[in-house]
C-alpha cells in the first residue's frame, strides 16, 4: 500500500512538472513571437533612418550622435533576438518540445523578456532630426573700425530687418562711404537680436567672385564636408538643403555682380521663413537685379559729423590748436566731400603736422594733386578706381570722365553733357532732341547707379528747360580719382589739365601743352594764348567764358592734329580763328556768344564736324554759300538769336540758302532764325528741315501781318518737333494765332517787340505742352490770350495745362490774365514775373500751385484785391524784382 502511495506521489509530481513545462513552453513561444514582431517593426523604422543618414553623409552633413546610438542599439537588439531564437531551437530535444535543461531555459526566457522590453522602448522613442545642427557656429563677431554718420542708415536697416514682411534689403553707395562699416556693425548687433535665427552668415565678396569660392566659404560656414570632383550643381543642392531647414540671415558685402541664387544654392526667402538676405554694392542695379525689396542709399556724411571724424583722426583739439590750422583743416575736411575713407586718410596724414605752412601745402595738394598725400592712392583712389574700371566699355568710362573736367561740385544738366557726348560721338544715332535726351538720361542713370555721379533734384530748374530738369554732380574724391587715372595714375600730371573756374590769368606753359590730352580752361581771366603750342595729343579744349580773351592767334591751332572738341563759347573774340579750319578731326565746335561777324568758307573743310553752335552771335552777318552743304557729318546745328539771313534760293549775294541744309542727310536737330517771309515759306515747304527744327526764331519779316499756325502756308504737320518758338521784332504783325496740334510739343513761346500783335488761341488745348510763356514789349496786348468762339461766358478753361512760368514785361495795355468773362485756369503754374504793366491792377488767377510772383514793390502795393483773405494768400508769394 505504501508502495502504491509512493508511486502516486511521484506521478503527481511528474504531472505538475509536465504541466508547468507545458505552460512555460507556451508562454516562451509567445515571448519569442512578440520579440520577433517588435524587432521586425524596429528594423523597418531603422531602415528609414539609415536612408536619411546615408543621404546626409552624401551631402557631407553631420548626423546626430543620438541617432547613431539608436541605430547601434537597434542592431544590438536584433542580434540578441537572433541569438535567443537560435539557442532556444537547440534546447528543444523531445518530441513534446520539452527543454532539456529547464534551468537554462529560465535564463533564456529572461533574456527574451529583456530584449522584448528594449525593442519596445527603441520603437517608441521619439528621434530628433537626423542632421546635427547644434555644431554650427551661429554667429561670428566682425572686427570694425570707428564709424561715423551711419546712424540713419543703421536705423533704417534695423527697422527693415525686424519687419517679417521684408526678406531682401539692398544697400548701395560709392566706395568708401561706409557700407562695409555699416554691415559689420549690423552683424555684431544681430548677436543678441532676432533670437529665432539659427545662423548669421557674413560673406565678403571679391571683385571677381567665383561660384566655387562662394561654395567653399558656405561649406566651411555650414560644417559641410568638401569633396573634390563633386559638380557645382550638387554642391549648390547640398547648400540649399541645409539652408532650407535653417532660419538664417545672409549678409553679402562688396558685391559687384548679381548673385545667382540657384547657382550658389541660396534659397530665396519667403516672408513666412523669417530669413533675410542683405546685400551691399556700389552698383544700384546689382541690388535691383537681386530682387531687393527695400533699398538704402548710403550718402556722404553731414558736414558736422565729417568735421568731428576728421578732427578726431587728426588729433586736433579746438582749444589747443592754432586757429589758422583749424580753419585750414575745415577746408580740407570739406574737400573730402563727406567720404569717411578720405576723411580718415587725410586726417591721419595731418595728425603730426604742427605748422600752418605744412597745412597750407597740404590743402594746395588737395586741390591740385591729392594723390600726393600719403595713403590717398592706396586707401581712397584705388578703391574708387574699381568702380570706374568695372564700367562695361571705354565709352562708359569716357562718359564719366567729362564730369571731372568741370569745377568741383558743379551741377551738370542733361543738355550740357549731351552736346559734348554728341561731339565726341558717344551719342550718334538719334532722330530728335527727345531721343538724344533719352539716351543721355540712360547713360547718366548708369553712371548714377554705379555711384560715380549723384542725381540732384532739378524741379526748380524744370521751368526753364523742361526736358533738362535733372542735374548731376560728381563727388570731389571721384573727380580726383578720374583725374588721377587720366594723368596715368599721377605719373603725367599735365596729361589732363582741369582748371575750369580756377581764376587763371595765364594759359598753361608750353611744356604742359606738349603732353596734354584734355584741357579745361573755361571761366577764367586768360587774356592771351601762346602763338603755336605743340599739343600733338590734345583731344579736348575748353576755352569758354574767358571774358578777357579778345583775340586768338592764327597759329594757335596749328599743332593740334587730334583735336575733336573745341569750346569758345562767350568769349569776346571778334575775328574767327582761321586756324580752326585745319582741324581735320574736329567734331564739336561752339562759337555761341562770341562777337564774330562772319564764318570763313574754309570752315567747310571740317568734314567730321557733328555739332556746331552759333547761338547768340548777334554780330554774325555773313555765311558764304556752299559752306554748310560741305558739313555732311553734321547732326546738330543751333543758330538761334544770331545769323538770320538764310535765303530761300541761291542769290547773287553768295549768301547761305536753305537748300544747303536740306542736303545734310544726317542733320537731326536744327535751331534757326528766319527774317523773310519767303524764307519762312521755303522752310515750311521742306519736310526734312521742318522735321529737324527744334528751335525757331521768326523776326523782321516785313509785310507779314498774320502768322497763323497751321494755315495754307504752314500745314498742320509742319513742325512736329519744335520745342521753342520766338516771334520777334515784327512791326506789321497784327495777329499770331495757333490752333490744332501743330505745336503740340512746344515748350517755350516768346513774343517780343510786336507793337501791333495779339496772341489768339483758336482751340483749347492746342498748347498742351507749353511750360514757359514770355511776352515783352508788345504794346497792343491787353490780355494774356484771346479765345475764339466756342466757350461760354463764365466758364473756367484750362488753356495751358502744363504751363509753369509766365513772364510779362513792358506791356502798357495789359489788363487781365483772363479772357473777358471767361476765367482761365493754370493748374501747373508756379511762377509769374511782372514788370512795367501799369494797367494790370488785379491778379485774377485760378492756380493752385503758384509759388512766387516777382514784380516791383510799388506796383504790388497798388494792387486791388477781392478781399483780405485773397490779399493775404498772395502776400506770401511776393518776391521783389
Amino acid at each position: 500500500m505504501m508502495y502504491f502511495s509512493g508511486i502516486s506521489q511521484a506521478l503527481g509530481c511528474l504531472k505538475d512538472c509536465t504541466s508547468d513545462s507545458c505552460n512555460y513552453v507556451v508562454s516562451y513561444e509567445d515571448n519569442l513571437s512578440s520579440l520577433a514582431g517588435e524587432v521586425s517593426q524596429l528594423k523597418s523604422k531603422s531602415e528609414d533612418v539609415k536612408r536619411e543618414v546615408e543621404a546626409t553623409m552624401r551631402q557631407g552633413l553631420t548626423t546626430r550622435n543620438e541617432v547613431l546610438g539608436w541605430l547601434r542599439a537597434v542592431e544590438g537588439v536584433a542580434g540578441e533576438a537572433d541569438q535567443i531564437r537560435a539557442k532556444y531551437e537547440r534546447m528543444i530535444k523531445c518530441f513534446c518540445r520539452f527543454p532539456a535543461n529547464i534551468c537554462t531555459s529560465v535564463k533564456l526566457r529572461r533574456r527574451a523578456e529583456a530584449a522584448l522590453a528594449s525593442a519596445r522602448e527603441l520603437k517608441q522613442r521619439d528621434l530628433p532630426e537626423v542632421v546635427h545642427r547644434h555644431n554650427l557656429v551661429r554667429f561670428i563677431r566682425m572686427q570694425n573700425q570707428q564709424t561715423a554718420g551711419v546712424e540713419k542708415a543703421f536705423e533704417e536697416l534695423r527697422r527693415h530687418a525686424r519687419d517679417d514682411g521684408v526678406t531682401c534689403i539692398g544697400i548701395h553707395g560709392m566706395g568708401g562711404v561706409g557700407k562695409s562699416a555699416l554691415l559689420r556693425e549690423f552683424n555684431n548687433y544681430l548677436e543678441n537680436e532676432l533670437e529665432y535665427l539659427d545662423i548669421i552668415i557674413f560673406l565678403e565678396s571679391s571683385t571677381e567672385h567665383k561660384v566655387e569660392e562662394l561654395h567653399k566659404f558656405l561649406f566651411a560656414r555650414l560644417n559641410l564636408t568638401w569633396q573634390n570632383g563633386v559638380s557645382q550643381m550638387d554642391r549648390a543642392a547640398n547648400i540649399f538643403r541645409v539652408l532650407s531647414h535653417l532660419k538664417f540671415v545672409l549678409i553679402v558685402d562688396n558685391l559687384w555682380e548679381p548673385l545667382d541664387y540657384r547657382a550658389v544654392g541660396i534659397p530665396f526667402p519667403e516672408p513666412e521663413s523669417r530669413c533675410k538676405i542683405i546685400v551691399a554694392s556700389r552698383i544700384e542695379d546689382v541690388c535691383s537685379h537681386m530682387r531687393m525689396e527695400r533699398m538704402i542709399r548710403m550718402e556722404r556724411i553731414e558736414e558736422e559729423a565729417a568735421w568731428e571724424l576728421f578732427r578726431f583722426n587728426a588729433r586736433l583739439e579746438p582749444n589747443d590748436a592754432d586757429e589758422r590750422i583749424i580753419r585750414i583743416a575745415k577746408v580740407m575736411a570739406r574737400k573730402c566731400g563727406g567720404l569717411p575713407a578720405a576723411l580718415v586718410v587725410v586726417a591721419q596724414t595731418m595728425a603730426n603736422k604742427k605748422t600752418v605752412q605744412e597745412w597750407m601745402h597740404a590743402v594746395n595738394l588737395m586741390r591740385d594733386a591729392p594723390f600726393q598725400l600719403p595713403g590717398m592712392e592706396e586707401r581712397v583712389l584705388y578703391p574708387l578706381k574699381l568702380s570706374y574700371d568695372r564700367l562695361l566699355t571705354d565709352r562708359d568710362r569716357l562718359c564719366a570722365s567729362y564730369f571731372s573736367l568741370v569745377p568741383e561740385g558743379c551741377l551738370v544738366d542733361n543738355y550740357f553733357i549731351r552736346k559734348l557726348w554728341i561731339g565726341e560721338g558717344i551719342i550718334d544715332d538719334f532722330n530728335n532732341v527727345w531721343e538724344s535726351a533719352n539716351e543721355t538720361h540712360y547713360l547718366l542713370g548708369m553712371l548714377s547707379s554705379s555711384s560715380l555721379i549723384q542725381r540732384i533734384d532739378g524741379k526748380s530748374y524744370a521751368s526753364e528747360k523742361p526736358i533738362e530738369s535733372d542735374r548731376f554732380k560728381m563727388h570731389p574724391m571721384t573727380r580726383a580719382m578720374i583725374l588721377w587715372v587720366g594723368r596715368a595714375c599721377g605719373k603725367k600730371g599735365s596729361k589732363w589739365l582741369a582748371h575750369y573756374g580756377d581764376g587763371l590769368a595765364e594759359a598753361p606753359t608750353a611744356e604742359k601743352w606738349r603732353v596734354a590730352e584734355r584741357v579745361a580752361l573755361g571761366q577764367n581771366k586768360i587774356r592771351a594764348l601762346p602763338e603755336a603750342p605743340q599739343a600733338p595729343d590734345l583731344i579736348y579744349l575748353d576755352l569758354g567764358y574767358n571774358d578777357l580773351l579778345v583775340k586768338i592767334p592764327n597759329g594757335f591751332f596749328s599743332r593740334m592734329p587730334k583735336l575733336k572738341i573745341l569750346d569758345l563759347q562767350d568769349n569776346p573774340i571778334e575775328d574767327f580763328p582761321v586756324g580752326i579750319c585745319n582741324l581735320a578731326l574736329l567734331q564739336f565746335l561752339t562759337l555761341s556768344g562770341t562777337k564774330i561777324t562772319s564764318l570763313p568758307r574754309e570752315l567747310g573743310a571740317l568734314v567730321n564736324l557733328r555739332y556746331l553752335a552759333c547761338s547768340s552771335t548777334t554780330r554774325l552777318k555773313r555765311i558764304p554759300d556752299q559752306l554748310m552743304s560741305r558739313l555732311q557729318e553734321l547732326r546738330w546745328l543751333k543758330m538761334c538769336d544770331g545769323y538770320n539771313q538764310w535765303r530761300a534760293a541761291p542769290s547773287e549775294e553768295e549768301e547761305a540758302y536753305l537748300e544747303e541744309l536740306e542736303v545734310l542727310t544726317k542733320l537731326k536737330v536744327l535751331g534757326i532764325a528766319i527774317s523773310t517771309e519767303t524764307s519762312l515759306r521755303r522752310l515750311f515747304e521742306s519736310q526734312r528741315l521742318t522735321t529737324s527744327v527744334h528751335w525757331l526764331q521768326v523776326e523782321d519779316c516785313r509785310g507779314l501781318t498774320r502768322l497763323d499756325i497751321p494755315s495754307t502756308e504752314f500745314p498742320q504737320e509742319s513742325m512736329p518737333n519744335i520745342m521753342e518758338l520766338r516771334v520777334h521784332a515784327m512791326n506789321e504783325l497784327e495777329e499770331f494765332a495757333i490752333q490744332g496740334t501743330a505745336l503740340a510739343n512746344l515748350m517755350e513761346l516768346h513774343l517780343s517787340h510786336l507793337p501791333k500783335a495779339s496772341l489768339v488761341c483758336r482751340a483749347v488745348g492746342c498748347l498742351g505742352s507749353l511750360r514757359t510763356l514770355r511776352i515783352e514789349n508788345c504794346k497792343e496786348i491787353a490780355r494774356l490770350i484771346q479765345l475764339d468762339a466756342g466757350t461760354n461766358d463764365g466758364e473756367e478753361i484750362a488753356i495751358f495745362p502744363a504751363l509753369k512760368r509766365i513772364v510779362l514785361k513792358r506791356l502798357p495795355k495789359f489788363e487781365s490774365f483772363s479772357d473777358e468773362s471767361r476765367t482761365l485756369t493754370f493748374s501747373s503754374l508756379e511762377s509769374i514775373e511782372i514788370e512795367e504793366c501799369p494797367k494790370l491792377t488785379r491778379i485774377n488767377l485760378c492756380c493752385g500751385k503758384l509759388k512766387s510772383v516777382r514784380s516791383e514793390r510799388a506796383w504790388w502795393d497798388e494792387l486791388e484785391w477781392e478781399d483780405d483773405l485773397t490779399k493775404l494768400s498772395f502776400e506770401n508769394l511776393f518776391k521783389p524784382l
